[in-house]
């Protein structure tokens, strides 16, 4: 189905070059779009007229967030799905199914014009309303020349999306903790997966990455896939005996936040001990040095520089450490001699973790970057033990530290 739909929306533009009937004058439904997404559609058709597109379709599952703050898709491995947006300098219509028409409408994607084609029949019977749409001008698909400045408008947040990604914030760090709290010893990790998914769902937001890890496990994989264990594989079982880490990235709206905790039963070992106080102090450093102008090569040398300073250099290159989010669980990530580029308004979420012997740890929130440089953290968990950690300059950011219990 995913191949399917993805065929489709690559060859809409070249079929609608067809001859077609001009569209009929329709009265504009813009005003009745929520205020975050109608800015957002301004935004697009400013691209648009700048780069002198007049027709563009939105059918991939991240723009389409962005513009309209649905859910395009049906399976949620999906990148489109049988709705899409057509958008030019006087129509924004979702073109979309029958089947999907009352959902698009009333629950999606409120307040746009929805236009639904009959599903016997598909694609055909999708690509005469957009051909209709298009009216024989030149077409072109958000995954084509554009794709690269798309990217850069959907993560510059706007004040709307600022305020949605606080809301989303404090909502997945209340539910990381719940989940937390929640588990037990004798759990597998997919319980404790199943018990993440259900805090976050109940809150309305997605799982679109869970990753649970118990014990020494945490020192074998940085992205742990949740595991029932005894299947053959040589891990063993993974009912929880005294450690677990959860890492998430959770959305809602297109909007995604990651964050990650540590949870120990009884008394924290000696070597977790010591390598969580290193790894809040490795976020700490990154966090607050993620400031208006810097690169992300230079922020990959300061991840270099603090771990290299307490002792484990080595673990810079055992996993990537993070960088820009928003409709993406990252948009990039920090490489050496990266080009881009910190800027004020926009979301980042990195990520240190350390092996050790024995045991792993990792500590991971999303800030948001103010012009000031102020670095705000939109991914805190309400009753969760923090430290107040200091960085080489005398910076302080809390940090969360194991939960105990």
């Amino acid at each position: 189905r995913a191949a399917t739909a993805a065929a489709a929306a690559d060859d809409d533009c070249a079929r609608t070059r067809a001859m077609a009937p001009p569209p009929s004058k329709q009265p504009r439904r813009e005003d009745a779009i929520g205020p975050q997404y109608a800015e957002h559609l301004r935004a697009l058709r400013g691209l648009m007229k700048e780069e002198a597109v007049e027709c563009l379709i939105v059918s991939k599952a991240t723009t389409f967030f962005w513009l309209t703050g649905g859910r395009c898709y049906v399976p949620t491995i999906e990148e489109a799905g049988p709705s899409k947006v057509f958008v030019d300098q006087e129509k924004a219509v979702v073109v979309t199914t029958a089947i999907e028409e009352h959902k698009m409408r009333n629950q999606e994607c409120p307040g746009w014009e929805v236009r639904a084609a009959p599903w016997a029949g598909l694609p055909g019977t999708q690509d005469a309303i957009v051909a209709e749409l298009v009216a024989g001008r030149p077409c072109e698909q958000d995954t084509g020349r554009l794709a690269d400045r798309l990217e850069e408008l959907m993560v510059d947040l706007t004040p709307s999306d600022v305020e949605a990604y606080r809301e989303l914030g404090r909502d997945i760090g209340a539910a990381l903790e719940e989940a937390a709290r929640s588990v037990s010893v004798g759990d597998t990790e997919y319980k404790v997966a199943g018990l993440t998914h259900l805090a976050y769902n109940k809150r309305g937001i997605d799982l679109v990455m869970i990753a649970v890890a118990h014990d020494e496990r945490i020192a074998w994989d940085r992205h742990p896939l949740a595991r029932l264990g005894n299947n053959g594989d040589g891990a063993g079982g993974t009912e929880l005996k005294k450690v677990c880490m959860i890492a998430t990235c959770g959305r809602r709206k297109g909007l995604v936040c990651s964050l990650s905790r540590v949870v120990c039963f009884g008394e924290v070992p000696e070597e977790l001990r010591k390598i969580h106080d290193v790894c809040m102090e490795v976020d700490a450093e990154i966090n607050m040095a993620t400031i208006p102008g810097k690169t992300a090569g230079e922020l990959y040398d300061v991840l270099t520089k603090a771990y290299t300073d307490r002792g484990f250099p080595e673990q810079m290159l055992q996993h990537h450490q993070g960088g820009l989010i928003g409709y993406k669980c990252r948009h990039w990530i920090a490489q050496p001699g990266g080009r881009q580029v910190i800027r004020a308004g926009r979301a980042y979420a990195w990520n240190p973790t350390i092996a050790g012997k024995t045991i792993g740890t990792k500590s991971e929130d999303t800030i948001y970057v103010h012009a000031d440089g102020h670095v705000e953290n939109l991914t805190p968990s309400p009753t969760w033990p923090y430290v107040d950690v200091k960085t080489a300059d005398g910076k302080v950011m809390p940090r969360p530290d194991i939960l105990q219990r």
